[in-house]
């Protein structure tokens, strides 16, 4: 997930990996208007099929001009509060690639959540650089968003902050699961996170995303069909193209579906061969099972439910 800059304003965007590997095959501009991605031939081919060539939308990964530190005490924790006292907490945490299985103890300094430099780091599960963090607030353990791309979600709720209570709890941050329960157990102490273990160097923004470039088909000679098992179109089954496939009133998909927002969702294939499901910004929301579904990868098995439309993919040769 490429910290790419703008060679003109020098305006930062933090572009998470499943918008990264669309690049190449877009159009990409900062707020300035320089180009940050695309080419003359994907202007001439957006003007004659505007379909095929999407322009992307990058201020939602715009880092601030003079953002605050990332690693404040986010709820102003006092030591000197006779009602705060150090927590305990045990975090098991399953990424793509990482697992985490910790007590950590916290009291001055709040547990860090994300994909770099921070206490429990999933560096492969779509997290923002800080996604969230938990701290003592008097004598509770608070979870809180740190304006992440993806969302932080306790027990299926999107939260900006939330109270943890006793017993187990699920914690979705980016793609990847995280259980979170208050213990009486000693841990792992909870110390600050210097400025300076959290730099971010830029990648150049070319190398990184052409690296992780889509290819023209599925790997393997797979086909992508997404089936409606529920709906409008139940029975009818439509196949994946390597530009992407959208859903909604007016999409490639074309549902007459009320709930449905004119492009709903889109279903893509990324540089690694994984179908993702990402939402357009609908009204009634993109739901992967029973979560919502922003670029959120497809499990086999997995339903993707939209309005009163449920759908699956399946791969074929």
């Amino acid at each position: 997930m490429p910290l790419i800059r703008c060679p003109k304003c020098g305006q930062a965007y933090d572009v998470p990996g499943a918008v990264a590997v669309r690049l190449p095959n877009s159009i990409a501009t900062c707020h300035c208007g320089e180009w940050l991605a695309g080419s003359k031939a994907a202007v001439l081919a957006r003007m004659l099929n505007p379909e095929q060539i999407k322009e992307l939308d990058l201020q939602p990964f715009r880092v601030p001009d003079r953002p605050p530190s990332p690693f404040e005490e986010i709820s102003d924790p006092d030591p000197s509060d006779p009602r705060t006292r150090p927590r305990s907490v045990r975090i098991i945490a399953r990424g793509e690639n990482e697992s985490v299985n910790t007590v950590f103890t916290i009291h001055q300094h709040p547990l860090w959540i994300g994909r770099k430099a921070c206490h429990v780091v999933l560096a492969e599960s779509e997290l923002s650089l800080r996604h969230c963090a938990i701290s003592v607030r008097g004598s509770k353990l608070v979870v809180r968003d740190a304006g992440s791309h993806m969302g932080t979600y306790l027990d299926g709720q999107k939260i900006d902050e939330a109270v943890i209570g006793d017993g187990v709890h699920l914690l979705r941050v980016g793609t990847a699961l995280v259980s979170v329960e208050p213990t009486n157990e000693k841990g792992v102490s909870v110390g600050p996170i210097s400025e300076s273990d959290a730099s971010v160097v830029d990648e150049p923004m070319l190398h990184a995303i052409e690296a992780r470039a889509r290819p023209e088909e599925p790997s393997g000679g797979e086909r992508i069909i997404l089936v409606c098992i529920e709906g409008m179109l139940k029975g009818q089954e439509f196949e994946v193209p390597a530009a992407g496939l959208i859903v909604g009133r007016e999409g490639h998909v074309r549902v007459p579906d009320e709930f449905l927002s004119r492009k709903h969702f889109e279903v893509v294939v990324d540089g690694e061969g994984i179908v993702r499901v990402r939402d357009l910004g609908s009204r009634n929301g993109t739901f992967l099972n029973t979560l919502p579904a922003r670029n959120t990868k497809v499990q086999k098995g997995d339903e993707i439910r939209a309005g009163v439309n449920r759908f699956r993919i399946e791969h074929r040769r």
